[in-house]
């Protein structure tokens, strides 16, 4: 098994010392992809913001990387994912080890789930969701992530408001707008199987009636304090929201339709002509 321990360490110093890291590489040619591989694990948790692991596990998981390496350069046949073109498999194991050691490595993590714009952990809670967009390759799942951290942007809206700060709050609900308009558009470009499309047409029709439900409430609540400015983008948001969801709910009954015509060659019964 080859060590590649000293060549990271280079490579990390170049990156450290800003120094030509193409020149480190270059020194390594048979070793250069799996480096570049490692190297963006490093990148993934700089852009977290999280603190130091322990020592000791940072250790054990650098040696576990580097032997992982050294196993699918010997039996690549036998890799789990040699249906994924190579760079999209460097990514992936990049990414979730990214996630690995800040969920193994930082305690505080395990706390970030409630915090909100402000907080110190709030960086490494939108660096995470991020981590698990960009590691999530399956589009049904992936849509169901987008939707899921739309749902949090919406509930941290409805904590800042009930803190009085608005004007954070206010920024939520934009957020929130926007990631279900990019929850539609992925939904619209994407091609689903059975299962997901019932999955995905059953969320979407289950947050219809909670965003509805949620907004609606929120723009009475703040209509009553006094507060029409907020209370009118809120309301702005429960008309996007609702048309970017019955948007997906069309396409994916599209999607359906399209599977059933591709499966019998004919025309569902009722279909449009």
């Amino acid at each position: 098994m080859r060590d590649l321990s000293r060549p990271l360490e280079e490579c990390l110093q170049a990156v450290k010392e800003k120094r030509n890291l193409q020149e480190i590489l270059r020194r390594y040619p048979a070793d250069r992809d799996e480096l570049i591989g490692m190297l963006r694990l490093s990148v993934e948790l700089s852009a977290m913001g999280a603190p130091a692991a322990d020592p000791a596990f940072r250790l054990r998981a650098r040696n576990r990387m580097l032997q992982l390496a050294a196993e699918r350069r010997q039996a690549p046949q036998r890799s789990p994912f040699g249906w994924v073109p190579r760079p999209a498999t460097r990514l992936a194991f990049a990414g979730a080890m990214a996630i690995g050691l800040v969920a193994a490595g930082v305690t505080a993590a395990a706390a970030s789930g409630g915090s909100l714009p402000g907080d110190p952990l709030y960086g490494l809670k939108l660096g995470i969701e991020r981590a698990q967009l960009g590691v999530t390759l399956d589009s049904a799942q992936r849509a169901q992530l987008q939707l899921h951290f739309a749902d949090v942007r919406l509930e941290e809206a409805q904590r800042l408001f009930g803190l009085g700060r608005d004007r954070d709050a206010v920024a939520l609900v934009s957020q929130y707008d926007a990631q279900v308009s990019q929850f539609n558009h992925a939904v619209a470009a994407s091609a689903f199987d059975d299962g997901a499309l019932t999955e995905l047409s059953r969320l979407v029709q289950e947050r219809q009636a909670n965003a509805d439900a949620s907004l609606n409430a929120l723009a009475g609540s703040l209509n009553a304090h006094g507060d029409s400015k907020s209370a009118a983008i809120v309301a702005q948001t429960q008309t996007h929201v609702d048309a970017a969801l019955k948007a997906s709910k069309t396409d994916l009954e599209a999607h359906a339709n399209n599977g059933r015509q591709d499966s019998h060659g004919t025309k569902p019964a009722g279909g449009n002509r």
